[in-house]
């Protein structure tokens, strides 16, 4: 008898707690797309890759472990070769080819209306050659010694979809080759998965997968605590502790190869949202490193870090911490020095500081609202008239991509230290994949000079001093303001477990029964 009942209440808990078969999570992401070309962003990174497979795949470790490519080597600086995974097939039943290859490499750089194309991540791809039913070779421009992990950003679609538009991937001829199949989506509200039992790799987890936006931050941990979800991300800072608290819920954190920064229009003479104090027009003051330089020393990271975002960060330097490989070890966070800050705007000119508005997001990240608050705070104090405007997600990337701000701030994320110099950083260069995500049109040739050497670099250990030097360069500049690496705090009912990731995702790929 007391077998039966101890078995009995661990059936009731486990059948509270989740059901293998079913699975509801609540994100704060948006996923605004089905096409899983438009848009680099953290919404689509974390959604699609249920959907899609590529030829590689980066792991939560950020290393490079295999896809719909089974191995790949170096033939010689300008070529590589990949191994296909035989006997993959789309959701559909049609068989997975090198055609599909060449036909999504194809489309990538010519998506329409993309306000962040994956173009960055073929770049150097210059020919790919069948070499037989299970081999390709691609051969490049340059010697690119990230293309394995490069190509991990590029899901590849069937050769019969690639000519389909973005509208009619948002309507629902959706068709991969990933873990779980599509099942329904609604633009910024939900994602409808179910498993796809064909799947080349382990068995996914969760037979139904529903993912729903709950954009603000008390609603989607109400929805937790009603039990009306499995798990949500983005965990208020507030909450933490009541969730802690409460036995039916567990907490898992992780680090953010993610960086929260400023990014400035320094490269035109005129810029729409600066002027003087007096509100006339003013020649860009943001054009001098000095003022940039200014506006970085303006910002307590430390205060940010610990007051605002309560410990959920750290402050930043550079892209990505300085614990991840490649990145700069000369780096250190700038040091509040608002007096400082003062005399730089004195010598470029600006002794009594002008007008400059902010833009941020109001519903994209953590406290993303109030980061920007407190930043402008902090540049009023240093003498610069600052106000911020707060704009919805879907809004705000299509503006800042138009350069309709003279100061924006987001967040990006990498998978390795050369990615983000060369996306953002380095001059745009549309045609050759560089600067795709540099939305200021920021250009400093010895910059450039510097990523495209590294970049070009095959030797490990050369490659890795060559991209410290171009990434002091950028930093040296100013190219943009790093304020913070943000942690990834997520929560869920006993019974669930969730591998954090570095990058900004939260999808059924990253959870499991216990």
């Amino acid at each position: 008898m007391k077998k039966t009942i101890i078995a009995a209440a661990m059936l009731a808990f486990g059948a509270n707690a989740v059901t293998a078969q079913n699975l509801t999570i609540a994100t704060s992401l948006s996923l605004n797309t089905m096409d899983p070309h438009f848009f680099n962003g953290f919404p689509a990174g974390s959604a699609h890759p249920q959907i899609w497979d590529a030829l590689t795949e980066i792991d939560e470790n950020l290393q490079v472990k295999p896809g719909l490519a089974t191995a790949w080597r170096l033939i010689d600086a300008n070529t590589w070769e990949f191994d296909l995974r035989p006997g993959v097939r789309f959701h559909d039943g049609t068989p997975f080819t090198a055609a599909d290859i060449t036909a999504t490499f194809a489309r990538v750089p010519n998506v329409q209306n993309s306000p962040a194309l994956f173009t960055s991540f073929i770049r150097a791809v210059r020919e790919v050659t069948v070499v037989n039913d299970t081999t390709i070779r691609i051969t490049t421009s340059t010697p690119t010694a990230t293309l394995p992990g490069d190509l991990a950003r590029v899901l590849l679609v069937a050769a019969r979809d690639a000519g389909q538009t973005t509208s009619e991937f948002n309507a629902g001829r959706v068709n991969g080759t990933g873990p779980y199949r599509f099942a329904g989506y609604v633009n910024s509200e939900s994602l409808a998965l179910t498993r796809n039992d064909a799947h080349w790799g382990p068995r996914a987890a969760w037979g139904n997968v529903t993912i729903r936006t709950i954009a603000r931050d008390p609603s989607r941990v109400a929805a937790l605590l009603a039990g009306d979800v499995d798990a949500i991300d983005q965990v208020p800072t507030g909450d933490k502790a009541r969730i802690a608290a409460d036995p039916r819920f567990r907490l898992f954190s992780g680090p953010a190869a993610v960086v929260h920064y400023i990014a400035l229009d320094s490269a035109r003479p005129e810029s729409p949202f600066v002027t003087g104090r007096d509100g006339t027009p003013v020649r860009n003051p943001l054009m001098d490193v000095r003022v940039r330089q200014a506006l970085s020393m303006a910002i307590d990271r430390n205060a940010i870090v610990t007051r605002l975002m309560e410990g959920s960060a750290t402050p930043a330097s550079q892209f990505l911490p300085n614990t991840i490989d490649g990145t700069s070890p000369n780096l250190r966070p700038t040091p509040h020095d608002p007096a400082r800050a003062r005399a730089l705007l004195a010598e470029a000119g600006f002794p009594q500081g002008f007008r400059l508005t902010l833009h941020a997001t109001t519903d994209r990240y953590p406290k993303d609202e109030q980061v920007a608050q407190a930043i402008a705070q902090m540049w009023n104090r240093a003498g610069i008239q600052a106000s911020v405007a707060g704009v919805a997600g879907q809004v705000f990337f299509t503006e800042a991509t138009r350069q309709a701000y003279s100061a924006f701030i987001a967040q990006y994320g990498t998978n390795e230290a050369g990615e983000g110099p060369r996306a953002v950083v380095h001059s745009f260069e549309a045609g050759r994949g560089y600067g795709n995500a540099n939305r200021t049109r920021y250009s400093n040739p010895r910059v450039d000079a510097l990523i495209q050497d590294a970049m070009a670099e095959i030797d490990p250990g050369r490659r890795r001093a060559k991209l410290h030097t171009a990434i002091d360069a950028a930093f040296e500049d100013v190219a943009l303001i790093p304020v913070f690496h943000p942690s990834w705090d997520f929560a869920a009912k006993r019974g669930i477990t969730i591998t954090s990731r570095p990058e900004r995702r939260f999808n059924a790929l990253m959870m499991r029964p216990d």
